[in-house]
C-alpha cells in the first residue's frame, strides 16, 4: 500500500477503466469519474490509452491535440509535453491521435508509458484502454482496474472471462454495470451479485444526459450534476477515493451534491 503524504501520495494511484467489449460506456464513464475526482480537488491525470478507437479528446471537446499517449509509448515525447489541461474542470488529460490510429505496441513500449505514469506526481491516474486483454506487464503497473459491463447477457459474459484473466495475474478488479434500464432481458442484480467472484462497486442507470452530454462535449457531471447517471459517478468517485487510500483535509456531507456550475438545463 502506498504510504499517504497529506493529500498526495509518493505515487500516483494507477486506476485502470477496462472492458472485453466495445460500446458498454467505457470511455463514458472513465471521463466524468476523472472530472468528478478533480473537482473534489484531487490532482488527476486522465490518459487516453486506447490505440485503436481513441475518444477522450472526442468527449471533452480536445480531440485536436497533435500529439498524445501513443507519442509517449514510442519515445517521441515526455509525459510534460503532451499534458493538455480541460478548462471547466481543471483535469490533466493525454489525448491521443484519432486520424493516425496505432493498433500494435511492443511490450517494452507499454512498460515504458506506464512507467512514466507512475512516475509522475499525480494523486491517481485513470488509464482509459481498448477493450480486451493487454500484456501481463501492464498489471505490474497498475493498482486497480474497474471492468465495465452492460447488463445483458453477451457484455456479462465478456466482462466476466475478463476478469478470470484478471484473477490470473492477481490483478485487483471491480465491476460496474452501467446502462440499466430495467428491461425484462436484462440479468438481474442478484443473479450479477452471485456470479461475478469480485466487488460490484457501483449500478449506473441508463440516462439521457449521458448522450446530450456526449453530443455537447462536456462530462454530465458537470453538464447536470443531480442527473441520475451523474449520481452515480459521485458514488463511484467514493469508492475510488476509498480504495486508493485517498483523504481530503475537509470530508464533504455526501448527502448533499458538491456545487459547482450547472452549464445546463435537462432533467435526469
Amino acid at each position: 500500500m502506498k504510504e499517504s503524504r497529506g493529500q498526495q501520495l509518493k505515487e500516483p494511484y494507477i486506476l485502470r477503466i477496462s472492458a472485453q467489449k466495445g460500446g458498454v460506456g467505457k470511455t463514458t464513464i472513465a471521463v466524468n469519474l476523472a472530472v468528478e475526482l478533480r473537482l473534489r480537488g484531487y490532482s488527476v491525470l486522465l490518459a487516453d490509452a486506447d490505440s485503436s478507437n481513441p475518444a477522450v479528446g472526442m468527449h471533452l471537446g480536445m480531440e485536436s491535440a497533435a500529439v498524445g499517449f501513443t507519442d509517449l509509448l514510442n519515445g517521441k515525447a515526455k509525459l510534460r509535453n503532451i499534458v493538455i489541461i480541460h478548462p471547466p474542470s481543471g483535469l490533466a488529460v493525454i489525448s491521443n491521435h484519432i486520424s493516425k490510429p496505432s493498433f500494435f505496441m511492443t511490450e517494452k513500449q507499454v512498460e515504458q508509458g506506464y512507467k512514466e505514469l507512475t512516475n509522475s506526481d499525480y494523486d491517481i491516474v485513470i488509464v482509459d484502454t481498448q477493450p480486451g486483454y493487454f500484456p501481463d506487464i501492464v498489471a505490474k503497473n497498475i493498482d486497480d482496474t474497474l471492468i465495465i459491463t452492460n447488463p445483458d447477457m453477451p457484455s456479462y459474459t465478456s466482462a466476466l472471462r475478463l476478469s478470470e484473466y484478471f484473477n490470473s495475474l492477481k490483478l485487483k478488479h471491480s465491476l460496474v454495470v452501467n446502462r440499466i434500464s430495467g428491461r425484462k432481458y436484462e440479468i438481474s442484480n442478484r443473479e450479477l451479485k452471485d456470479t461475478y467472484d469480485g466487488q460490484i462497486c457501483i449500478f449506473v442507470p441508463e440516462d439521457e444526459i449521458v448522450p446530450v452530454s456526449i453530443a455537447a462535449k462536456i462530462p454530465a457531471c458537470i453538464m447536470n450534476p443531480k442527473a441520475k447517471f451523474s449520481r452515480s459517478v459521485f458514488h463511484l468517485a467514493d469508492f475510488v477515493e476509498a480504495s486508493a487510500g485517498l483523504q481530503r483535509t475537509n470530508q464533504p456531507d455526501y448527502s448533499k451534491p458538491i456545487k459547482r456550475k450547472r452549464f445546463f438545463k435537462f432533467k435526469g
